[in-house]
Formats: structure tokens, C-alpha cells, sequence
């Protein structure tokens, strides 16, 4: 009996197994139709990031289109070229952002100026080709570097439909004599622009001040000292914006830690273009006269005259102590145009026809000859140079551009026999005209 039991549990203990082995049916139908917990979540959110993104790079889109770049630039092969390459930078920072990219201005190709790095008088050009449909003109130095994205983040604090004037904040600690002596009882309640860092106008200001430029021509004889004299006549005594400090506006180098806020930052380093030109290569030429021999050319000697190789000092006087070349010219208290002229041609005919440069500079300038010569390696002096601090006479009505003495200036002299034939001089109450 209990073998004839066993060999009946049997089967029924092989179909509980095979039972138990079978997954449940309602338990396969709902593992095909499982949804892991939170995806629709995930899904909705990548949906959601994807049209930010496109908002994102709509609104930026929208933004660079409303900012006109202006780099002040020059004509010289080595400025012009730095300057294109400021502005394929900012293009590229743009292509990375948007498909269509701002527009980006180089000062020295708008030719239908002769003073249009002075600025104002490019405001009627700026307000007609650009018043309707941006709000911002940038304008910048070819050494400056612009982090696009921390610039748009900039401008958008500000309210571009209002007359706005932004850069980095200068001020005179006391008053002098290049502004004027303006504001004479308080110099650093006047703010200026440090062109270096960049500023901007918004476009309502740019469309008055070309406004105002049309129906009232630039009065200034002068032009000395550019960002003084622009923040000026913005400020109309009060009738116009003052300039509004912006901190990311900046000067640091982009390697410092300072830099880590900066929209803008700008390399403050002589460029490297080489090895310094020759000693040999560089011919100073020292104006003086009579009444400056005994305090001025001491201090020359003492300091830099000795970084020199071809040196020589033109006065009213010969002083062989010196010695001084007397060159035949009376010393004046304005111009000294006439001992120019002269140092020109003398050099010209009687100075080493291999001598490239040739350097003017007064008796009171201090100057580092060895900076000098690396500065000079980057410029080519088969070309047409002229180095030195730019003034400018009359420029909103015809006038011209100069180069001040003070602060000494180079010539270019290869190949020398065209450098007085090629070019008109004419003699001015404030320096030498080139044409």
C-alpha cells in the first residue's frame, strides 16, 4: 500500500512543480509594459531643456545683433592687423553663440573721416545706419580682449532704450593742464572713460549727439586727450549723462585672478615681435636750446643717453662741451617746426645711408631706448611710420592730425631719398603737417 500511494503522489507533485516553474500570466503581461519610475519626468525635463537652449540662444542671437563693435584701429600693417585679429575673435565667440553674427567696425577703414578717431564725428554715420535696430555701440582698443557672453550679461543690466554712457572710471586727482585745468575745485568729481577696458553708448545717446553734432559743428580747436574731451561733451555741463562706472570693464591682464568677473580685460605688456632693432639701426635726434644746457642735457647724459649708439643734440647754439649742433634756428616758445624741418633734412643728407630710424625728442624726455627698440621690431620701416602721441587740430572742420613732441616720435627713413620728395610739409602753430 504506502508503495502504490507513492507512485500516485507523484504525479501531482510534478505538475505543482512545473506550476510553480511557469511565470503568471498577468505577471508577463505587466513586465512588457513596465515604465521605470520617473522617465516621463526625465523626458518632459530634456523637452523642457531643449527649447531654454533655443530661448537661450534666441535672446543671445537678439542681443548681439543690437551691439555694433568699434575697434579704434590704424592703418599701419602691424596695428591693422592686430585689430582683424580682435575682430575674427569676436566673430568666432559669436559663431560659437548663433548663426548670425554683429557687426564689428574698424575705425581706420571708415576713410570717410579724416578725424575719425576722434569719434564724434562718426555719430551721424552711427545713428543713421544703425539708430533703428541696435542699442549699443561698443567701442574698444585693438588690445583688448572681450569675453562676448560676459559682455552681453553686462549690457543687459542697463537699460539701452535711455541715454547710458558706460566704461571704466578715470578721474584727474588734481587739475591739469591737458583738460584744462578743468574742474579745478574738485578733479575727481569728473569721470572719464578708460578706452583700454572699452565703453559704451547706448544708441537714444548716440542719436542725440548726432543730432546735436549737426546743428552745432564741434567748437574745439584741440584734440589732446581724447577720452577727456569726449566724456565732456556728453556731459553737456550737466544737460547729459555722466559716464557710469561699470566694474566688469576692466584693465587686468586675462591671466590674472582679477580677471575672473571681467567682460573685458586687455594686455598690458610691450608686444613681441622679435629681437630689439640695432643700436645701430636707431639715430636720436635731441632738440634743445642755450637756456636748457646746463638742467636738461645733464639728466639726459645721466640716464639714457648711454643706451644710445648714434646720438646728437640741435640747438640755437654750439656748445662743444656737449656738444650741440647749431642748426641755424631760432628758438621759439611755440611750434619749433623750423628746428624739425631742419633735423630732417640734415639727417637725411649727412646721417649713414643704413640708418632705418631716426628719433626725435626733446630735452626733457625720458625714454627707454631698449623698450624702444623692441617696439620698433614691430613696425617695418619700408613702410611709411610715424610713431608718436596723436593730437589733432581742427578735425571737425577740415583740420588735420599731428604728432606731439613731448613725447618724442620715429620716423621711419628707408628708402631715405623719398622721404622729403614724397611728402608736403607745412608749418603750423602746433607741429608739422605730413600730407
Amino acid at each position: 500500500m504506502p508503495r502504490a500511494r507513492g507512485r500516485r503522489l507523484l504525479p501531482l507533485l510534478l505538475a505543482a512543480c512545473a506550476l510553480l516553474l511557469r511565470p503568471p500570466l498577468r505577471a508577463r503581461a505587466f513586465a512588457v509594459n513596465v515604465v521605470p519610475e520617473g522617465a516621463e519626468d526625465e523626458t518632459e525635463l530634456a523637452v523642457l531643456q531643449k527649447s531654454e537652449k533655443r530661448d537661450t540662444t534666441s535672446k543671445i542671437s537678439q542681443e548681439l545683433k543690437e551691439i555694433v563693435f568699434v575697434i579704434q584701429s590704424q592703418s599701419n600693417s602691424f596695428h591693422s592687423k592686430r585689430a582683424e585679429d580682435l575682430k575674427r575673435d569676436i566673430l568666432k565667440q559669436a559663431a560659437d553663440l548663433v548663426k548670425e553674427l554683429p557687426t564689428v567696425l574698424l575705425i581706420h577703414e571708415m576713410d570717410g573721416h579724416e578725424g575719425a578717431w576722434t569719434i564724434l564725428p562718426l555719430m551721424e554715420d552711427f545713428s543713421v545706419t544703425y539708430g533703428r535696430n541696435s542699442s549699443w555701440i561698443f567701442f574698444c582698443e585693438e588690445d583688448t580682449r572681450i569675453q562676448v557672453v560676459k559682455l552681453l550679461q553686462t549690457l543687459g543690466r542697463f537699460d539701452g532704450s535711455k541715454e547710458c554712457f558706460l566704461g571704466k572710471a578715470l578721474y584727474d586727482e588734481e587739475s591739469t593742464i591737458i583738460h584744462h585745468y578743468a574742474f579745478a575745485e574738485n578733479p575727481t568729481a569728473f569721470k572719464f572713460p578708460d578706452f583700454a577696458a572699452g565703453w559704451a553708448l547706448s544708441i537714444p545717446l548716440v542719436n542725440k549727439l548726432a543730432k546735436k553734432l549737426k546743428s552745432e559743428p564741434l567748437k574745439s580747436d584741440f584734440t589732446i586727450d581724447l577720452k577727456h574731451e569726449i566724456a565732456l561733451y556728453i556731459w553737456q555741463k550737466g544737460e547729459g549723462p555722466h559716464l557710469t562706472p561699470v566694474p566688469e570693464f576692466c584693465t587686468d591682464d586675462v591671466s590674472s585672478y582679477k580677471a575672473d568677473n571681467c567682460a573685458t580685460t586687455f594686455s598690458n605688456f610691450l608686444p613681441l615681435c622679435g629681437e630689439p632693432v640695432k643700436k645701430e639701426d636707431v639715430f636720436i635726434a635731441v632738440k634743445t636750446c642755450q637756456k636748457f644746457h646746463g638742467d636738461r642735457i645733464p639728466v639726459v647724459k645721466r640716464t639714457w643717453e648711454r643706451e644710445a649708439a648714434l646720438i646728437e643734440y640741435y640747438s640755437d647754439y654750439a656748445d662743444i662741451s656737449i656738444p650741440t649742433i647749431d642748426l641755424g634756428i631760432p628758438n621759439t616758445d611755440r611750434g619749433h617746426c623750423g628746428k624739425t624741418f631742419a633735423i630732417l633734412e640734415r639727417f637725411l643728407n649727412q646721417s649713414s645711408p643704413r640708418t632705418p630710424w631716426l628719433v626725435i625728442v626733446d630735452d626733457d624726455t625720458l625714454i627707454s631706448i631698449f623698450r624702444l627698440r623692441k617696439l620698433l621690431s614691430c613696425y617695418d620701416p619700408n613702410e611709411p611710420v610715424f610713431l608718436g602721441e596723436r593730437y589733432g587740430y581742427g578735425l571737425g572742420t577740415g583740420g588735420y592730425s599731428y604728432i606731439t613732441g613731448g613725447g618724442g616720435h620715429g620716423q621711419w627713413t628707408t628708402p631715405k631719398t623719398t622721404f622729403l620728395t614724397r611728402f608736403q610739409y607745412h608749418f603750423t602753430s602746433t607741429g608739422i603737417l605730413i600730407q
